[in-house]
């Protein structure tokens, strides 16, 4: 990843556009609020007008609090923005760069993720796909750091505090973290705000993630180094409470690897959706999880996978729906683990990939 080399590529993918539509594919979380104001901040400044729109409401009342105490502007539409009165859009932290709506109207001018690389439908004008980085917030620092923006001083503090807390989620407060964190965080540290972060890291779980948390606590199965527990129902609007409650298992349970799944309440349909957490780092939860199924991905210690099932939404057992559905899930996984050899084969020989060539070559691979 050379940090020069995706500025240049940014601002000339910005250079071609006038109104850019910055898309937020998955669930808000920190990491993909950040990366998207920064690249907000950076097209402001090349005069290129761009709006942040999420295709998701934000599920977590932290996520909420970062977008609120540091103002960043962001609207919501879960039927996908109409490209009218945009001529670009951009993705940052998803694996793949197709939006519903856009993509194949207008052109995707800018694509930058942290997971494994995957095949694409869509070009972009610029794509970074760099797994060299703990977060997507992290490159975007780094890009900052080199753009010399004269951003105000309220906007050098907000994208700071948030890309730090991007950082701070995506690399499991920085257990995960690497030297482009380093140089990120010695970077952001003159200028965020500590006692925002020391406010919104300190946001208590909500009582809805703490009941799923204590289901998942009932409800757990060990299958040799493996735990997974099933959720049941959840409503669309706590979704991401099934990454924290992975998270929490993990960190409470022996075991290597931990699964948290659960049956999404869409407003006109259902998904079935699930949460890796792994300590782990040879195995490829990447190809692990498409294997599973071509909807979902992953990078090391994490990844997740959504299942569409509105066929079934105006099926009236719900009941018996679930436990046809969890029993499935619980076999598939079993056999998953079963088969892991071959996934901690190949996590482990593109580790040593990337170690030879840092070695040899003082690069790091992508």
């Amino acid at each position: 990843m050379n940090i020069t080399e995706t500025l240049n590529g940014i601002l000339e993918a910005l250079s071609r556009c006038k109104n850019l539509l910055i898309v937020i594919k998955g669930s808000p979380d920190p990491d993909v609020i950040a990366s998207s104001y920064a690249l907000k901040l950076l097209a402001t400044h090349r005069g290129v007008h761009a709006q942040i729109v999420a295709l998701a409401r934000i599920s977590l009342p932290q996520n909420s609090a970062i977008v609120n105490e540091l103002g960043i502007s962001m609207s919501f539409d879960e039927q996908g923005p109409s490209p009218e009165g945009h001529d670009a859009y951009a993705v940052l932290d998803h694996q793949s760069a197709y939006v519903e709506r856009l993509s194949g109207r207008i052109p995707c001018a800018i694509h930058i993720d942290h997971h494994e690389k995957t095949e694409d439908t869509v070009n972009s004008g610029y794509s970074l796909i760099s797994t060299t980085a703990g977060s997507v917030s992290t490159i975007m620092a780094l890009v900052l750091k080199n753009a010399g923006l004269g951003l105000s001083p309220s906007e050098r503090r907000n994208v700071a505090t948030a890309l730090y807390l991007g950082m701070l989620t995506d690399t499991d407060n920085f257990r995960h973290a690497g030297p482009h964190e380093q140089e990120a965080v010695e970077f952001l540290s003159p200028m965020m705000d500590k006692k925002i972060i020391s406010r919104i890291t300190s946001v208590p779980l909500s009582d809805q993630t703490q009941q799923l948390i204590g289901r998942a606590l009932t409800g757990k199965v060990l299958y040799r180094d493996w735990l997974f527990a099933g959720l049941g129902y959840i409503d669309e609007s706590i979704r991401d409470s099934i990454a924290i409650t992975a998270d929490f298992l993990l960190e409470r349970e022996d075991a290597q690897t931990v699964i948290i799944y659960a049956m999404i309440d869409r407003r006109h349909g259902l998904t079935l959706d699930a949460s890796f957490r792994t300590r782990n780092p040879n195995l490829d939860l990447d190809t692990l999880i498409k294997k599973i199924t071509p909807n979902g991905g992953g990078r090391m210690y994490k990844g997740a996978f959504q299942i569409n099932l509105d066929y079934f939404r105006n099926y009236d057992d719900r009941d018996a729906l679930w436990s046809l559905l969890d029993g499935a899930t619980r076999q598939v996984l079993r056999a998953s683990r079963d088969g892991m050899h071959f996934t901690e084969l190949k996590g482990f020989y593109r580790r040593m990939k990337r170690t030879l060539r840092t070695l040899f070559t003082g690069e790091e691979s992508d």
